[in-house]
């Protein structure tokens, strides 16, 4: 029965989630990428399928928990796209402003590090700390 519930947790776009269930989720979902990952030990398949197919559904995983969250609050699930598209703005633009040679330096591989990875981690925390509006509490029986 709890793995129903995961189930529809990880991979349900349905519902909506109260800021536990999401933190719990998002902890799910990391340990599952990293045990899957470090278990595949580089093996892609033919044509690399195997990595696609598992990206793939660490990404729907990763759509399913925002948009349940963000229904929490009240929002509409079309913010994931206008935040994805706006981070990838942001992506290819500061590929011209990073100089190549300056990348041997660990100030500068943070300094690209936190500008990848920044607004996705910056995500996450703030769908887990914001304070929905309930919601979850009337619709979590369904998920």
């Amino acid at each position: 029965m709890l793995s129903v519930v995961i189930l529809r947790l990880l991979f349900s776009p349905n519902g909506s989630v109260d800021r536990g269930a999401f933190s719990m989720g998002v902890l799910l979902l990391a340990l599952a990428a990293l045990g899957i990952h470090h278990g595949m030990h580089g093996w892609g398949g033919p044509f690399g399928l195997g990595s696609f197919v598992f990206m793939a559904a660490i990404a729907w995983s990763a759509l399913c928990l925002s948009r349940k969250r963000l229904h929490d609050f009240g929002w509409s699930g079309f913010v994931i796209p206008i935040f994805l598209g706006l981070y990838l703005l942001a992506v290819a633009g500061a590929i011209f402003f990073l100089n190549p040679e300056a990348l041997a330096s660990w100030q500068q591989t943070l300094a690209t590090f936190g500008l990848f990875s920044g607004p996705m981690i910056g995500w996450l925390i703030a769908l887990a700390i914001i304070p929905g509006n309930g919601l979850a509490a009337t619709v979590k029986a369904t998920w």
